[in-house]
């Protein structure tokens, strides 16, 4: 029977140990180092800071603070907080100050529109306009890509510490999948994700190890998974992109456009419009997403009874554009509103934008029924507006 020689395998051992890998420590940070140094080297600056999104242990991600760069054609900032302002704030309140966090996904946060007509900033100035005695602050707290359980961990997060008098959670229908349960991440995954956040924000190479890990588990995979999420990242790339100029800029503009009086909404008829879906409501509450969503609407819900704030559902639904006129019509998109207006107005306030974009002329409402920019959004802040005055759910006049 042949014998170990432990005495040739310890030296060997020890120059593993002692040797070996430290040496393969000391070139693989200097490798990662001047690998560092070269994309910092040939990074356009104006592009802005890299790093929009962070990795964050219950939402799964978030905003990094104080980003300047591009996002969707136009220019965005966030301050300290990771919101999207070039403003800071005090976090203590003054007694005139009333103040109002809004939550949401893209279509809050104003993906392809600039910062000052998203409809949180553009409700700023309807409430100053009709209060100048009142210091008001509307905080755009939303994060492209969140859904419903998200927002609620955020508020969970970031409501001890703004102090809001109201929440305004802005829902659109998509935020109604990949709902999951909320709860206090463990210290684990707390560290982890700790040390994700910091790479992504101090490390302008980090994107590009994303991209080769992606490539390799494609390479190494039968799977398109990888390939479709390295697609998503080209997406993400051009988003970040600065265009030659600010994404419809014409557009963006706030201009005169027509309201329309319920004389001549009730008259108006789209004869090749799409029909109701007597099945849609039935087919939403079957799916397997809903479940999720509605215990994310119960944490709302409990927030808002057990009076620790006062929270206000606002839905971003715009009725479908009429295929033979420059109109707007139901078109079964009633159906979807009520359903959701309904559940979420059980316990709490709500409104729609509904009705409102029923009385515009979709020529001068620009993508409001996805991200909306310019008349689209003041339509939004309008209808948002005129609820919270008329519920008196902000200091009356």
């Amino acid at each position: 029977m042949a014998r170990l020689d432990l005495k040739g395998s310890r030296p060997a051992a020890v120059k593993l140990i002692t040797i070996t890998l430290p040496a393969v420590a000391i070139v693989s940070v200097a490798l990662v180092l001047a690998t560092e140094a070269w994309v910092r080297a040939t990074f356009d600056p104006r592009g802005g800071t890299p790093g929009l999104y962070v990795a964050d242990p219950a939402r799964g991600m978030r905003l990094a603070p104080n980003y300047t760069g591009w996002f969707a054609g136009v220019p965005v900032q966030t301050n300290s907080l990771g919101l999207r302002d070039n403003r800071e704030y005090a976090l203590a309140k003054s007694p005139k100050t009333f103040r109002i966090l809004v939550l949401g996904d893209s279509v809050t946060f104003g993906h392809g529109s600039v910062a000052e007509h998203t409809y949180p900033r553009l409700l700023e100035g309807l409430l100053r306009a009709w209060r100048p005695d009142v210091d008001w602050q509307v905080w755009n707290a939303a994060v492209p890509g969140y859904n419903t359980s998200q927002e609620l961990a955020q508020l969970l997060e970031l409501g001890p510490i703004a102090g809001p008098d109201l929440v305004v959670v802005g829902f659109y229908e998509n935020d109604v999948v990949d709902n999951f349960d909320v709860a206090p991440p463990g210290p684990l995954t707390a560290a982890v994700t700790g040390v994700r956040a910091f790479a992504q924000r101090h490390f302008y190479s980090f994107d590009m190890y994303r991209k080769i890990w992606l490539t390799l588990q494609w390479k190494l995979s039968a799977s398109d998974a990888y390939r479709r999420r390295l697609e998503a990242l080209g997406n993400e790339d051009k988003m970040y992109r600065r265009p030659a100029e600010i994404v419809d800029r014409e557009r963006q503009a706030l201009t005169p456009y027509e309201r329309l009086d319920d004389n001549v909404v009730r008259g108006l008829q789209c004869r090749d419009g799409q029909k109701p879906d007597p099945t849609l409501a039935d087919a939403i509450q079957h799916d397997p997403d809903w479940p999720r969503w509605l215990n994310a609407v119960h944490g709302f819900e409990r927030l808002h009874a057990s009076g620790a704030y006062r929270i206000v559902f606002f839905l971003n639904v715009v009725p479908v554009v009429c295929p033979d006129g420059d109109i707007y019509y139901d078109g079964g998109i009633s159906v979807e509103n009520d359903l959701f207006l309904k559940t979420v107005s059980r316990s709490m306030p709500a409104v729609s934008t509904l009705d409102a974009f029923l009385h515009r002329r979709p020529s001068q409402m620009p993508y409001a029924q996805a991200h909306a920019i310019g008349n689209a959004n003041l339509t939004k802040a309008e209808t948002l507006f005129e609820y919270l005055k008329d519920r008196q759910l902000v200091p009356p006049q």
